[in-house]
């Protein structure tokens, strides 16, 4: 029982913190009476806490006047997480694009960067260009990696978070990705599927904040699915949860590399639109739909109707309170989404829809990278009971996490 015991103090106490550090994450600078109030924390618990969270780096105390305390010459002092206490890079390794982003402890873009890659580009090419990305912004924005968390990647396709899982999924791939990155930076490494991870980047700070129940969908070069439910992430057993990309929509339809035939993917991804469209051009095509070109609004309202009909089964199945619609393909706005919207009244069952709100994501081309920043804060209650992302996973290394006070 005496071992037990510092164990289960220390537990609470490491509880504690992380209430007033995500009070200060979400919320900003705050008084002690306001953290108190938020953290439901005593006066003598929470002093504690902050001595302990400022002389470790992890918050700071900042002045604060407004304009009634100037008249009284009486500034007050806030508690604000230090913006220099960490950093975390998130990756991701798109179809045919990477994007890389460094996000300070205060959940503050320091820099981001992307560029094009060839959807056949190797896996080891991949990373090597999401390194020389990381390198083009630590050298031109003066950015030391000194206090570096860790790093979180996401990556096309399947990604188990279990050791029975990860028997049955592609470890090759996420393999290298972290092995390469492991030896490279000196921090955990944490790996997932990039569309769930913009699920999760979008529920933590975008389109999709404080909603319990959400269906994520990406419409770019793939169209994958990521799900919150119940206010948790949802990997499914295997990894392959929200695969809505792989849903048929014709049984006697084309061929799809998954192995199945007549895949939504096949027809409403970026490729396919632009393809049916007769154009390599999202941009050009864009603009044709914006001037009315008949041809490619018949095309647009075709994909949204496919699309909605595989939402609407997948929200009579799931029930979720919200809708997002991410990547690529959703600037094309109402020709595209109002289809799918319309199709989802239709076939979606009425209890379902009844409380059903449709929205596009707000967090652009680095929601999947941001997604890969909050793998390594880890402080979400998203995450609470999520698998940590593949081989980088291991206790010794989420400590090392807690230990640089990057959360």
């Amino acid at each position: 029982m005496s071992e037990d015991r510092p164990t289960v103090l220390r537990l609470l106490r490491e509880s504690h913190e992380e209430r007033v550090l995500a009070a200060l994450r979400t919320r900003g600078a705050l008084g002690r009476a306001q953290l108190e109030d938020i953290t439901g924390l005593s006066r003598t618990t929470l002093s504690a806490i902050v001595r302990h969270l400022i002389a470790i780096g992890a918050v700071v105390e900042v002045t604060e006047v407004t304009a009634s305390q100037r008249r009284r010459g009486r500034p007050a002092g806030v508690l604000a997480l230090n913006k220099s206490g960490g950093l975390a890079v998130g990756i991701d390794l798109g179809h045919r694009r990477t994007h890389v982003v460094i996000v300070n402890v205060a959940h503050e873009v320091v820099a981001s960067r992307g560029a094009p890659c060839a959807e056949k580009t190797s896996w080891r090419r991949r990373v090597e260009l999401a390194l020389r990305l990381v390198d083009d912004l630590t050298s031109n924005s003066a950015i030391s990696l000194a206090a570096l968390g860790g790093v979180g990647v996401g990556v096309v396709g399947p990604v188990a978070g279990s050791a029975a899982g990860a028997a049955r999924s592609r470890p090759g791939r996420t393999d290298l990705v972290h092995r390469m990155l492991a030896e490279r930076f000196d921090v955990p490494i944490f790996v997932d599927n990039n569309t769930r991870l913009a699920a999760l980047a979008e529920a933590i700070w975008g389109s999709a904040t404080g909603i319990q129940n959400v269906l994520y969908v990406r419409l770019s070069y793939g169209v994958g699915g990521g799900l919150i439910l119940g206010g948790h992430l949802f990997a499914g057993a295997d990894g392959g949860a929200g695969e809505v990309g792989h849903v048929s929509v014709d049984p006697q339809g084309l061929a799809c590399w998954c192995g199945g035939r007549g895949c939504l993917e096949r027809y409403v991804s970026l490729g396919a639109v632009l393809e049916q469209c007769h154009s390599r051009d999202l941009d050009g095509v864009l603009g044709r739909l914006r001037a009315g070109d008949p041809n490619v609004n018949a095309v647009f309202a075709t994909a949204g109707e496919r699309i909605g009909r595989v939402l609407a089964a997948s929200c009579n199945v799931l029930n979720p309170e919200a809708i997002v619609i991410g990547g690529e393909l959703a600037a094309a706005g109402q020709p595209l989404l109002d289809p799918a919207w319309e199709a989802i009244q239709a076939y979606a069952h009425r209890q379902v829809r009844r409380r059903l709100s449709f929205r596009t994501a707000s967090l652009g081309e680095l929601g999947a990278a941001r997604g890969g920043v909050a793998l390594v804060l880890r402080q979400s209650e998203l995450l609470a009971g999520y698998p940590s992302g593949g081989p980088a996973g291991t206790t010794k290394q989420r400590k090392r996490v807690t230990s640089k006070r990057c959360s």
